[in-house]
């Protein structure tokens, strides 16, 4: 990211290439269109290129500010798109956050890939079920709050601190699972 923030194209190029089957995995299933999520990476990446002044490493690891950056701007081409009236029966919250694509990926990638999701995933179970729903259809289906709580039909403010309080208890199990790990 420093020579990204410098202006250094060949650096742009190498995150490209780093994390472009990661990105455009996580962009194509919230956006569900391969015209659009090829849409999405590339702004994600022009994105990163204008706003790298943006990124604070004191503030967290340039992968979690990426996939952060690209995740949102996912859900803002769907909800630009006219997406936001998804039909509360096609929604599953059980399928995967997204595949591969192709056979050129790389081991590492996946398997650092796959450890997260697997530590995440753990950490999910840990927390109570009526928090892990709703964090699982925001994050995997690009709800917002309102349109979750519409879908559960409960009560916007259920949505809000279930949503927070899963967060907080996500967060300090994931902190726990990373220091044992380490």
């Amino acid at each position: 990211m420093k020579r990204i923030k410098a202006r250094d194209e060949e650096a742009l190029e190498e995150l490209y290439e780093l994390y472009k089957r990661l990105l455009f995995g996580m962009i194509l299933s919230i956006v569900k269109k391969r015209e659009e999520a090829e849409d999405v990476l590339q702004e994600v990446f022009v994105k990163i290129w204008n706003k790298a002044d943006s990124f604070d490493e004191n503030r967290g690891n340039a992968y979690s500010w990426i996939v952060t950056l690209t995740r949102n701007k996912a859900i803002d081409r769907i909800r630009s798109k006219g997406y936001k009236t998804q039909k509360k029966a096609s929604v599953s919250i059980h399928e995967p956050l997204f595949t591969l694509e192709g056979d050129k990926h790389d081991p590492m990638e996946t398997t650092i890939f796959s450890d997260r999701a697997e530590l995440v995933k753990k950490a999910l179970q840990e927390i109570p079920e009526s928090q892990s729903q709703v964090i699982k259809i925001a994050y995997y289906r690009g709800m917002t709050q309102s349109e979750i709580a519409d879908h559960l039909d409960i009560p916007l403010g259920t949505v809000k601190t279930r949503t927070r309080q899963g967060l907080i208890k996500l967060k300090r199990i994931l902190e726990e699972f990373i220091s044992t790990d380490g």
